[in-house]
């Protein structure tokens, strides 16, 4: 039994967005970023506006299976409508000739394109800026929850005994006492 290699397959995306929470780089970005989890090229391009966006990459998916995969996709984004489409050869648009010859080109195997493209470097740059603000901003907010996490165990938990308490005392001073160890030691001595 010979097994049959899938041929990859040239897609449109349409996406016209429906959720206040739309942001145009980030929600492109994430639609862009889970796109690029099935192709086999590193190549996907993309266009957009305020109230559209449209997606050109290639997969080895059937569309049923990347019908389903789009839908997963607008599960964890802000709402949108789509269309989704094979490429076909004949595309008419008033988009500049030039720009809609590059849209649809699609690199095989992940290769560099030959000419400089100043459309994709320019969206390739503010995605990778967008992309270095956003992990910034996450690193800081984990950060900042992680210190409410530890406060909260400081004030509300501790598992030192009070002895273990009084030795840290006469070992490191009452300064050196977590919130958590000071009211316990409190609620002991309200207990006396």
């Amino acid at each position: 039994m010979t097994s049959k290699k899938i041929k990859d397959m040239k897609y449109l995306l349409f996406v016209y967005p429906c959720d206040e929470n739309w942001d145009e780089v980030t929600s492109n970005q994430t639609i862009a970023t889970e796109l690029s989890c099935i192709t086999k090229s590193d190549e996907i391009k993309f266009v957009f506006g305020e109230n559209h966006s449209i997606f050109h990459f290639e997969t080895a998916m059937s569309q049923p299976e990347l019908t389903i995969y789009v839908e997963l996709i607008l599960e964890e984004s802000p709402k949108f409508m789509f269309v989704l489409s094979q490429t076909t050869k004949n595309i008419t648009s008033n988009m500049d000739k030039g720009h809609l010859k590059d849209f649809l080109s699609i690199n095989k195997r992940g290769r560099k394109s030959k000419k400089e493209n100043p459309i994709q470097d320019f969206f390739v740059k503010n995605i990778e800026e967008q992309f270095i603000e956003n992990y910034v901003e996450q690193d800081e907010l984990i950060k900042r929850q992680e210190q409410i996490l530890q406060d909260y165990i400081n004030y509300h938990e501790t598992s030192l005994s009070i002895d273990e308490i009084l030795d840290k005392i006469h070992q490191n001073g009452l300064n050196s006492l977590t919130k958590a160890e000071r009211k316990k030691l409190d609620d002991y001595s309200k207990e006396k």
